[in-house]
């Protein structure tokens, strides 16, 4: 029989593990173990300062308080300052302009209205050019702390009751009657493009809209009024929620409201009676119909240069209604008739 002395062989094994883990490490050092790699200018402290300096302020960030803790990662080598995501020696150190630090080389418009286009320059000096500013499609305001010429936010065109509207660059017009009416045509553009063609037009009877016809991604979508919960596409009637072309046009009841959503595109919202809300995102094809051109001026919107009260040029009178046919007219006159059984 044998008998071994377990505790002198772990004790013996512990030994053997811990020399060759030692061996190990050495002969192959990890990230883990030596820290990680740092850019260029830039090494590895396990305790560094809290405030290392920067181009903006050598001596350390001017808004950054006094503090005793120190903090991981990559710092700049000595004679180099952080610079953006850089370490720079001082001679390629930025410039600020408005309190605001910018890397040397970064273009930048130092204040509205955009008209002025800065570059930061050597030892720290700008170098400013008038610009035009601009485009009719962009504003001058500040998105992600950048200050720069972005798209135009989204713009609103309504028809209201009695034939009220308002165009996206806010002009007013209004008509009466009854009219077929072409809101918005944004076209397939350039091939390369590979744009599709959005129309929304509808169609107005005196205080009441009766019809909005969406056609876009190959489908034609219809919201007849006095309807909920329904729409008609291509001439069949489909239930709500519903999405087609993979989501590219979707239709949802909201609250009271119908809402119908192109992808990238113009987003309707009719409440089935009086009142059509089209709302679009600064278009990369300039639009047409009555709801305006999007270029910022409303004084271009009408080509008859009419005011308010007068009737746009692409109204068309629609045709009357159909008469009931005899038997359908036998049906409703029980219905109407005063001394019938409904009446009272």
């Amino acid at each position: 029989m044998i008998i071994l002395d377990v505790h002198e062989d772990f004790e013996g094994l512990q030994g053997v593990f811990y020399v060759f883990m030692r061996v190990w490490v050495f002969s192959n050092p990890s990230p883990f173990l030596t820290g990680p790699v740092c850019p260029p200018n830039e090494h590895y402290e396990l305790c560094g300062p809290s405030c290392p300096p920067t181009c903006q302020g050598e001596a350390g960030p001017q808004d950054c308080p006094e503090a005793s803790t120190c903090s991981e990662g990559c710092f700049c080598d000595p004679g180099f300052f952080r610079s953006g995501d850089r370490c720079v020696p001082l001679s390629q150190c930025g410039c600020v302009s408005g309190g605001r630090y910018y890397p040397r080389g970064v273009q930048f418009y130092p204040k509205p209205p955009c008209t002025q286009r800065c570059t930061c320059s050597k030892n720290g000096g700008l170098e400013c050019h008038p610009t035009p500013g601009c485009s009719g499609d962009e504003e001058c305001t500040v998105r992600d702390g950048v200050l720069g010429c972005h798209p135009r936010t989204c713009r609103q065109c309504q028809v209201l009751g009695a034939g009220a509207y308002s165009t996206f660059d806010g002009h007013l017009g209004s008509f009466g009657g009854s009219c077929a009416l072409l809101l918005l045509e944004l076209e397939r553009g350039e091939p390369e493009e590979e744009l599709e063609p959005i129309t929304v037009a509808l169609e107005q009877e005196d205080a009441e809209v009766q019809r909005v016809t969406v056609m876009a991604h190959g489908v034609t979508v219809v919201m007849d009024r006095g309807q909920q919960w329904e729409v008609t596409v291509d001439g069949e009637r489909h239930l709500l929620p519903l999405w087609l072309r993979g989501g590219a046009v979707g239709v949802a009841q909201v609250g009271s409201h119908r809402l119908l959503q192109v992808q990238g595109g113009p987003k309707i919202l009719y409440d089935g009676d009086t009142y059509v809300v089209l709302t679009l995102p600064a278009p990369s094809r300039r639009p047409r119909g009555l709801c305006s051109n999007f270029n910022g001026d409303p004084n271009d919107d009408d080509p008859a240069g009419g005011a308010l009260g007068s009737a746009p040029p692409n109204c068309t009178h629609l045709a009357p209604a159909p008469s009931c046919s005899p038997a359908e007219a036998r049906r409703c006159s029980v219905l109407a008739d005063p001394e019938g059984p409904f009446a009272g």
